[in-house]
């Protein structure tokens, strides 16, 4: 049975509310503080908006608007906040009558998989929910987050769905990954609350960027290619480009090189991807690859289906001195296409 459930039930039947783990801290303290500050407009044509249809289900557009227009963005504080007496298991954390999802599936009443309880004085833990469902969460907010606890500090995280890349990441990046725990309690659980893109953010993508080129082979300065086209696959969410071989074509034809993560070790793909000053995709995870190699000042080209735009990478890249430009594709049979000509306008703007 999973008890750590049956004992939050009774204490959520007694007490009638169910408040938030943080609200049990036994302190909290601010790591990074809150930032205000200015974004510089996206990069796109000045028709592009208008063949949006649908925003992502995780997007607003009071967010996008000004994403895309520039203004001003106020980004969240990064804290640490200490909870005694923390049960976990499976993706839930339990603490009297609050609870919250940290991890990768269901609550299960009856427990499965056979994980044997641990007890565990204190860690910290470096694992989110979103962080534990999408490759791309995991690659630019959990790895950062893994950062924060500093140099021996115990670390810890949940169940999280199993990448693919993962384990070639860590390699690149030096970070091995934490111990999983799947049925513990822990004496004293340091959580974090880290979505804001505020200085911290600056400092831990930079170091993370730096330690991949410290690891890799500097690209031969002769031969540099005009940039990269990184292949979506059928991987994640459905996003299907029906003209991706006109696309390849016209992209290889000014020089591009097209690389399908999906067929490639992370190491391959970091390193085809290494200081390219402009990397095209279509919106999803998969641009996560990216982020980390792409070029100082590079550019982030986004072929966005007119049915789910989104403008999450933007926040990364704003945050990284890097640029971001999008095209917006048209509607398709199973799926949308994109204009070659708006294409290579939107390169041209970007050049």
């Amino acid at each position: 049975m999973n008890t750590p459930l049956l004992a939050w039930g009774l204490r959520r039947f007694v007490t009638g509310r169910t408040p938030d783990l943080h609200e049990l801290a036994t302190r909290s303290w601010e790591i990074s503080p809150a930032l205000s500050e200015a974004c510089p407009p996206a990069i796109h044509l000045p028709d592009a908006l208008d063949r949006i249809t649908a925003l992502s289900p995780w997007r607003d557009w009071e967010s996008e608007r000004r994403f895309i227009e520039g203004g001003v963005i106020e980004h969240a504080a990064t804290r640490a906040h200490l909870v005694e007496d923390v049960d976990i298991s499976g993706a839930f954390l339990y603490r009297s009558a609050a609870k919250m999802r940290a991890g990768f599936g269901p609550q299960q009443m009856i427990r499965k998989g056979g994980a044997s309880f641990q007890r565990i004085s204190e860690a910290h833990l470096v694992s989110n929910w979103a962080g534990s469902q999408y490759f791309g969460i995991f690659l630019r907010a959990i790895l950062p987050m893994e950062l924060l606890p500093g140099q021996g500090a115990p670390m810890i995280s949940v169940v999280t769905k199993p990448y693919e890349h993962e384990d070639g990441y860590r390699q690149i990046l030096s970070m091995p990954p934490p111990p999983r725990v799947a049925s513990a309690r822990v004496k004293r659980l340091t959580l974090y609350t880290d979505f804001g893109q505020n200085a911290s953010k600056a400092v831990r993508y930079a170091e993370l960027r730096a330690r991949l080129r410290r690891t890799l082979t500097p690209p031969a300065p002769e031969a540099p290619p005009t940039g990269v086209y990184l292949k979506r696959g059928d991987t994640g969410e459905r996003r299907h480009l029906t003209n991706e071989a006109q696309v390849e074509a016209a992209l290889a034809a000014l020089g591009f090189d097209i690389v399908e993560p999906s067929k490639l070790e992370p190491r391959t793909i970091a390193q085809r991807l290494l200081d390219a000053p402009i990397v095209v995709s279509v919106e999803g995870s998969h641009l996560a690859h990216a982020i980390y190699p792409i070029a100082e000042n590079g550019t982030l080209v986004v072929l966005q289906p007119p049915d789910r735009f989104a403008m999450a990478f933007k926040e990364f890249t704003d945050r990284a001195d890097l640029r971001f430009a999008f095209t917006v594709g048209r509607p398709a049979p199973n799926g949308f296409s994109v204009d070659i000509d708006d294409l290579k306008h939107t390169l041209d703007m970007v050049s």
